[in-house]
């Protein structure tokens, strides 16, 4: 069977090559037994290699005795996205026959790079996860692998971790360098390479990538997730609308944009569609991991629709590369970097506007209690006194109205305290921040 033989050369060929090196990426995945663990992100995240790197330190450990013990599999394969659900057991089959020293008491690592492609995959992986000497990983590009899937089939028997591109602290690493940021030679080395990565994103690929590749490889990442996530999965029958629409989204982040404002650009540029298309592209654009939608703080929803969103990419120079429209500096950039940054720690992440003045504050953090636990602005040059009023004004009224006990403005360059009507403002340098 073409199929079987198919799954043999895969695991045969791993068992040969062995594990690829990598670099190790920071935070632990949930390994939950008797649970699938489900690694999700955006495509050319690094999810494949998170697995193999969770896979290594399990041989490390001794939780599972060799190489061979470790089934791999790619979907993304010409003949294995093909498969039923019912082909599906051809695997667990056709590995215990290859490796007759392993049976059903013997630890086993399965992973399945994209196995969401198989309709009915759910209930092979949650089969094989029942026996509590396995464990089965899987990785998926869909966000809806938090939602939709997880919601029904996999319902309290999966648990998952999310894989975004390279904190600066692994670009870093992805470099080879270690940054001492206590003498002048260390800070001045950090922000040299702080400027790459403010330049060309946190996609592991760019971290050692010549530079001349660096923007075409943007823009195919774009085009790929374009076509592979949100056409055909969802069978877009007006491609180019919502590839105009993205394209427009990706020209303002961090800026203000609602259904209505986005309805009436696309109109203006000659596309007849619909409230609902638009809203339905914004939906699968999240879903596939492009973009974010932000929205105001608020415990209403009413008044969270009511107000405008503010848009975040998945990686600010996959933004600033696949634009229609960019003045040449870095200061949206810097801002969407931020966003990314704080999504590390935090699940809720709003904008604020003051009620006196509505006055923008950019980023207001939730604790996993709900309460508000930090207040951000975003400048990259405040050395302007009326810049810093600008950005001092909200923030300090945000401060004391949601009683948070950290405030910060996120600069390029500058290191300040100030003190401001009873709350004390950091200002600190990004690169900075994101090493602390």
């Amino acid at each position: 069977m073409i199929i079987e033989q198919e799954i043999q050369r895969k695991i045969e060929d791993f068992r040969e090559l062995g594990l690829p090196p990598y670099v190790p990426r920071e935070g632990a995945l949930h390994l939950v037994n008797q649970m699938v663990s489900t690694v999700i992100g955006a495509r050319r995240s690094g999810k494949s290699y998170r697995i193999l790197q969770a896979a290594d330190e399990l041989l490390r450990q001794g939780m599972i005795p060799s190489l061979r013990h470790i089934c791999h599999l790619d979907f993304d394969n010409a003949l294995l996205m093909d498969m039923k659900a019912g082909d599906l057991n051809l695997i667990q089959t056709t590995f215990l026959k290859i490796t007759p020293e392993a049976d059903l008491r013997t630890p086993i690592v399965f992973l399945f790079d994209e196995i969401h492609r198989i309709a009915g995959w759910e209930a092979f992986v949650i089969e094989l996860s029942r026996n509590p000497n396995w464990k089965v990983l899987v990785t998926g590009s869909s966000s809806r692998l938090l939602r939709d899937e997880i919601a029904t089939e996999l319902r309290g028997k999966a648990i998952s971790t999310t894989v975004l591109p390279l904190s600066f602290r692994e670009f870093l690493r992805f470099q080879d360098v270690e940054v001492r940021p206590a003498s002048t030679t260390g800070q001045a080395e950090a922000t040299r390479l702080f400027e790459q990565y403010l330049k060309w994103g946190g996609f592991p690929a760019m971290a050692r990538l010549e530079e001349f590749s660096r923007e075409a490889l943007l823009r195919e990442y774009f085009d790929t997730m374009i076509l592979r996530d949100i056409i055909e999965r969802y069978n877009v029958s007006r491609p180019q609308h919502c590839l105009k629409l993205y394209h427009y989204l990706l020209s303002n982040i961090g800026k203000p944009v609602t259904l209505a404002s986005a309805y009436a650009w696309l109109k203006q540029c000659g596309f007849a569609t619909s409230r609902d298309a638009v809203r339905d592209y914004i939906e699968w654009a999240a879903d596939a991991w492009l973009l974010w939608m932000v929205p105001t703080h608020s415990t209403s929803h009413k008044e969270q629709e009511r107000n405008y969103k503010k848009v975040y990419a998945i990686d600010w120079a996959l933004a600033l590369y696949n634009s229609m429209v960019w003045d040449g500096s870095y200061s949206r950039a810097l801002e969407n970097m931020v966003y990314l940054h704080l999504r590390r720690r935090f699940q809720r992440i709003h904008y604020v506007l003051t009620r006196s003045r509505r006055q923008e504050v950019d980023f207001l953090t939730l604790d996993d209690h709900g309460n508000p636990a930090l207040a951000v602005q975003v400048c990259s040059d405040i050395s302007d006194p009326s810049v810093l009023e600008r950005e001092m004004t909200p923030l300090v009224a945000a401060a004391r109205y949601y009683g948070v006990k950290e405030s910060l403005i996120v600069t390029l360059t500058r290191e300040e305290l100030f003190q401001e009507e009873g709350v004390t403002v950091r200002a600190v340098p990004a690169w900075k921040w994101m090493l602390e």
